[in-house]
């Protein structure tokens, strides 16, 4: 009787230990994937478009003052602020998608992302010159 109560003893402590070291391991396992890796900020650096421009791009991108067409639709809302558009606000246009926002707004915004907020199209086009070193260059489209 004396053999099989140690049998359970040993038996009990071993499943314990057992149990305590597969909690250890889980823990570790989701410690080291809740921290942020190396490869996965450059990956969310590349996604959102790098850095955002300098002040020579920014000031580069068109800037006309907003005029409303008098046909009482509204001149929409700058995704940015979430304000409408009055006329006489000073606005910038997106060369390669469209989209407009209210300059002081939008000028905050791409010192922080390269991407259009609302379809994430690249504000400037990225060229390389011969050394390899990226170029930004600003298509400047005037509006009719």
């Amino acid at each position: 009787m004396e053999g099989s109560t140690l049998h359970r003893i040993i038996f009990i402590t071993v499943g314990l230990v057992l149990m305590v070291l597969l909690h250890l391991v889980v823990a570790i396992c989701v410690l080291f994937r809740a921290r942020p890796s190396h490869r996965v900020a450059e990956h969310a650096e590349e996604e959102s478009g790098g850095a955002g421009l300098s002040a020579e791009e920014v000031g580069g991108l068109p800037c006309h003052e907003f005029k409303e067409d008098g046909g009482g639709g509204g001149g929409g809302e700058c995704s940015v602020c979430l304000d409408v558009f009055r006329s006489g606000d000073r606005c910038r246009v997106l060369p390669r998608c469209g989209h407009r926002f209210h300059a002081e707004c939008f000028d905050s915004w791409l010192r922080k992302s390269r991407r259009c907020p609302v379809c994430r199209t690249e504000a400037v086009e990225q060229r390389k010159d011969a050394a390899g070193a990226v170029v930004a260059t600003v298509e400047v489209v005037s509006e009719v």
